[in-house]
């Protein structure tokens, strides 16, 4: 990326004659005060900028960038998402193996499956806050590769397990992996990504995730459960891939340390990019966002808040009753286990559509759009259970149960799934992200408890109910309303201006965004 207008008003400024060049500043140092807007960025005098100021004729915001980089961070740094997935979809098509097929050499009554299932939810919630803090201090990339840990001894337990405590302990730990990974990641992808390509970006989280739970499903036919727990340690491997990206430029920003912000600028948006440019736009973001944090902490109120009542309808949604129990739902509508694929098609059509559209359509009418679409899918649903409860009819309406749960769960992945997780970063001021991400995360891991032992501890014909699917359904138009009333549209807008937003213009077509601001531009 290049200057923009201001840009080139300072580029003129510059002799031809000499190159600037930006040095680290000692880790202790302070970043330089931007007073407003349109105050150029000081030079101090142990710094020197390093790039050659781009030529004034440049306007394009976009000139010399080069996303690759930040395509390639964001598809490795989402490998322990993956895996994560694997591990929350093994639970499903495992039960069958463990239950009925003798995986292991014990039994698991009902009740202490349903504790299996369970404590992976547990295991997550517990473990978000003190990665989120850990997050602050060492920054995304080294949380995100310490979750190798975790996640592995887990899947050990599973392997060699000899009790059912042993399966206890595994879950907790698996579930500890997906808690850290819920708040590091989608903070990682939005710092690391230019503004423009945020949405589509961070999205890839939870398709990354969907990903692992439909390859959970898909080999377990095929394979015996010892097999299956091994091939999973064995792709536990990638995560040393993540070695090969970049830490978060903003980590270095915040501690001085320009010169390490500057490679990482480099290998992330290409060796002609404009960083010098994007230094000074993290100085400005940073400077409003600790005056925001320090001065309007109603905001930040209303930003937890908000995040969080959205992680929590997500889960009440119904993903987590699909994730746990779709082979349930599907045999108590008289389809076979192959039925599944359709809904693997469906989620993988609903990551592609929010992919797309998120950073074209915007966030707001997406998810509006899509948790009405939820709505009359599940409603639809659950008058399909009740007129099969109506009719005793097996075949009556097993098929259109079917599709209106295909298209439940494309509506599903292209708006609350993915959105939830993006919205929750974007809501934070930078500083309150490691806190505030991490707070919401738990709710949404308690939630997913709460709903796990309810539908798990119930009888087996619970999930057949159509209370069940009306509740999912009105939880969806919940969703809707929340979208309507409390949620600001974030596309193309910087911290600075989502907070404005929050604190009172929110959704007016007046608030400037990237389109009408060229030195908020992002990076």
């Amino acid at each position: 990326m290049v200057l923009g207008r201001s840009g080139q008003k300072e580029a003129g400024k510059q002799p031809s004659s000499k190159r600037h060049t930006l040095q680290a500043e000692p880790a202790t140092s302070q970043p330089p005060e931007i007073p407003s807007e349109n105050t150029p960025l000081p030079v101090q005098p142990n710094i020197k900028p390093i790039l050659t100021i781009a030529p004034s004729g440049i306007s394009d915001l976009t000139v010399g960038e080069d996303n690759t980089g930040q395509c390639l961070a964001t598809v490795i740094g989402n490998i322990g998402t993956f895996c994560f997935g694997i591990a929350i979809g093994w639970s499903a098509p495992a039960k069958a193996m463990v239950m009925h097929n003798h995986g292991y050499s014990f039994t698991p009554s009902k009740q202490e499956w349903t504790w299996v299932c369970a404590l992976l939810t547990l295991g997550a919630a517990t473990w978000s806050i003190p990665m989120g803090m850990l997050m602050k201090s060492q920054g995304c990339k080294r949380v995100m590769i310490l979750q190798l840990v975790p996640i592995g001894l887990g899947w050990s337990m599973l392997i060699f397990a000899q009790s059912v405590t042993m399966l206890y302990v595994g879950r907790f730990m698996q579930g500890m992996c997906g808690g850290a990974l819920c708040v590091v990641v989608p903070v990682y992808t939005v710092e690391i990504s230019h503004i423009r390509h945020r949405g589509a970006l961070v999205s890839v989280f939870h398709g990354a995730f969907m990903l692992g739970v439909i390859y959970s499903y898909a080999i377990s036919p095929f394979l015996d459960l010892w097999i299956i727990n091994i091939v999973n340690v064995a792709l536990l491997l990638l995560f040393l891939l993540q070695f090969l990206i970049p830490e978060s430029p903003y980590y270095y920003w915040s501690r001085g340390n320009y010169s390490q912000a500057d490679k990482c600028l480099r290998w992330l948006h290409g060796k002609e990019y404009d960083t010098r440019r994007a230094i000074r736009q993290l100085t400005i973001e940073g400077t409003r966002s600790e005056t925001s944090l320090r001065l309007k902490r109603k905001k930040a109120r209303r930003s937890l808040c908000r995040a969080s009542a959205l992680t929590i309808m997500q889960t009440l949604s119904g993903s987590t009753v699909f994730i746990f129990y779709s082979i349930n739902i599907l045999l108590s509508l008289h389809l076979n286990y192959e039925c599944s694929a359709a809904l693997a098609v469906a989620d993988i059509c609903g990551f592609l559509v929010c992919f797309m559209l998120v950073d074209v359509a915007g966030r707001r009418p997406l998810l509006i759009v899509t948790s009405l679409v939820t709505f009359v899918c599940t409603m639809y649903t659950g008058m399909c259970f009740q007129l099969k409860l109506i009719t005793d009819h097996e075949n009556s309406v097993s098929w259109a149960s079917l599709v209106s749960m295909c298209l439940c769960s494309l509506a599903y992945t292209a708006g609350l799934g993915p959105l939830t997780w993006l919205i929750n970063v974007e809501l934070f001021v930078t500083p309150m992200r490691p806190l505030g991400c991490s707070l919401s995360a738990t709710f949404n891991w308690l939630t997913a408890f709460a709903v796990v032992m309810w539908y798990g501890s119930g009888p087996e014909y619970r999930l057949a109910k159509p209370g069940v699917f009306f509740l999912m359904a009105t939880v969806s138009l919940l969703v809707c309303i929340y979208g309507i009333i409390f949620l600001p549209e974030t596309k193309g807008l910087t911290t600075h201006r989502i907070q404005q937003k929050l604190g009172g213009s929110m959704n007016q077509r007046n608030v400037p965004s990237i389109d009408s601001s060229s030195d908020e531009s992002g990076y």
